[in-house]
């Protein structure tokens, strides 16, 4: 070994064999215990270099390992023993799961975690939970009672509402979210669809609750009867209805994107019907398009959809890549079709073609077995028809 004290590193010139695996480890410790910035080794004919960093908690250090001819970095800690490592490890799982029962207790705490951020918190990073942040709707055109509302939907509070909560620091939540447990004996809640519930017993629900989508949702339904009406068609929302229809989507961050920002059809993929936002009356095709969620506690993961509001109006034959719909043969002014689908006679897939023609109201979660971590406290829903 060549050390400089001048330079504060220690540089090891020795082939390392079967015999020496453990003396990089000395190398490394030796340089550490005399406060030297870096120490160099080579092992298996590769060559690195230890960059000492900062003390961390549970009295690690941390440290960058570089591979000197390639300058890959890979973060690396240092433990004053294994020992006392696994100590540590143990206590901090033990706190991570006290801090997990404050999230699960919450009902406005957005608990559904994509594999990433399941490593990440679930491996002890598990961030204190925040006050309850209050959140309204606001007044103006927004009311539930109105008779157009699907009757799901018409017991809704428009104030009192509590802001969701995300455990990761780079995903912030702009909606009201509530946790809700399923009903009946057969495990189907309020979300229920033939289907699914046989398939896939539901667990619970999140009642989502945008301000800026819902009124956006508002808004775009009355421009769209402003110009059924321009039609001379009779304003009684004959010809547009509110239903509520199925969306898988990808990933847990893209379902909490759909949350905040809304359907946006920039993203659909697969256009067989046309280049729009898609959505399914039959929860069961939707489960094809559903996505996997980690849940703590919960020893597998579970599934998830969204249930949307709708605005479905006079329904074409879709085709690939359909934009835009085309124009209505029947129409004196040129008005374009509401909605592409699969079948005119009996649609199944819906696609939509303007922007909060459609808004998130429920994330439903699923999963083959029931699951029993939602608290009995948690308020229960009707079964939706």
């Amino acid at each position: 070994r060549l050390a400089s004290q001048d330079t504060g590193s220690v540089k090891s010139k020795v082939a390392f064999g079967p015999s020496t695996v453990g003396l990089p480890l000395c190398i490394i410790e030796q340089a550490f215990c005399r406060r030297w910035k870096s120490a160099e080794y080579a092992q298996r004919g590769m060559q690195y270099r230890i960059d000492f960093g900062q003390p961390l908690a549970y009295g690690q250090h941390g440290a960058k390992q570089v591979n000197v001819r390639t300058g890959k970095v890979r973060d690396v800690r240092r433990w004053p023993s294994a020992s006392y490592k696994m100590e540590q490890e143990a206590r901090r799982k033990t706190q991570a799961q006290a801090a997990w029962q404050a999230w699960l207790r919450a009902p406005w705490a957005w608990v559904l975690l994509d594999q990433s951020d399941a490593s990440h918190i679930l491996g002890g990073n598990v961030p204190e939970l925040p006050s309850p942040a209050p959140y309204g709707l606001g007044s103006g055109l927004l009311s539930f009672q109105e008779p157009w509302w699907p009757e799901l939907l018409r017991s809704w509070p428009s104030e009192g509402l509590v802001r969701s909560e995300h455990p990761s620091k780079d995903c912030s939540c702009s909606f009201a979210t509530l946790r809700l447990t399923a009903t009946g004996s057969s495990g189907a809640g309020e979300a229920d669809s033939p289907g699914i519930a046989a398939r896939a017993p539901l667990v619970g629900a999140y009642r989502v609750q945008s301000r800026g989508l819902l009124h956006a949702f508002v808004a775009t339904r009355l421009s769209m009867l402003a110009g059924l009406a321009g039609e001379g068609v009779d304003t009684d929302e004959s010809k547009l209805k509110v239903r509520l229809l199925w969306h898988g989507t990808r990933d847990a961050r893209t379902l909490i994107d759909i949350c905040n920002d809304g359907f946006d059809r920039a993203r659909a993929q697969t256009c067989v019907f046309g280049k729009g936002c898609y959505f399914a009356a039959s929860a069961a095709y939707s489960d094809k398009y559903g996505c996997a969620v980690n849940v703590p506690g919960e020893p597998k993961q579970l599934r998830v959809m969204l249930l949307a509001a709708v605005l479905v109006g006079e329904c074409v034959q879709g085709s690939n890549n359909m934009y835009p719909p085309p124009k209505k043969p029947h129409s004196s002014m040129g008005a374009r079709f509401e909605n592409a689908c699969d079948n005119p006679q009996s649609p199944n897939i819906f696609v939509t073609f303007r922007d909060h023609q459609a808004v998130p109201v429920y994330v439903v979660i699923y999963a083959p077995k029931s699951s029993a971590f939602w608290p009995a406290e948690w308020a229960t829903v009707k079964r939706a028809r």
